[in-house]
């Protein structure tokens, strides 16, 4: 499973993804189109987290160059405006979460837009719940 933060400001918003991607043991965890504070603290912060939990950590200019590298089975986009539910997440899958919400005619060339329950909730709350339901197990409970 590789997990994509698209598009992300927030240094604490980043380091919140990071604690998800760890406690469900995600194979590899990508960050796209890092901007700010993000880009200039927050990715060296991660850095260093992910080489000492032994997680794998790439970072891209932008999502299309994650996809082009990893060449994923399938590539999800979770977006509180897709229309159909996600219902299943599987090993071969890339999940994108967004750090803003996407304008969805921008991701349907790119991707398979899927919502989950409740759609208000924000992009970390939105990954949780999509790697819970989608049949992901958190490895701890930090």
């Amino acid at each position: 499973m590789i997990v994509v933060y698209h598009d992300v400001h927030s240094v604490a918003k980043l380091t919140e993804i990071y604690k998800v991607v760890k406690a469900f043991d995600v194979d590899l965890f990508v960050i796209s189109r890092a901007q700010g504070g993000a880009a200039q603290s927050g990715i060296p912060e991660i850095n260093v987290r992910a080489f000492m939990d032994g997680i794998k950590l790439l970072v891209v200019p932008d999502l299309k160059d994650a996809i082009e590298l990893l060449k994923p089975e399938r590539v999800i986009i979770l977006s509180s405006r897709a229309e159909k539910p996600l219902e299943r997440l599987e090993k071969g899958d890339m999940l994108v979460v967004t750090g803003t919400e996407p304008d969805v005619s921008k991701y349907d060339s790119i991707g398979e837009l899927r919502y989950v329950e409740p759609k208000e909730l924000g992009d970390i709350g939105r990954l949780t719940v999509a790697l819970c339901r989608g049949m992901m197990r958190p490895t701890s409970n930090e």
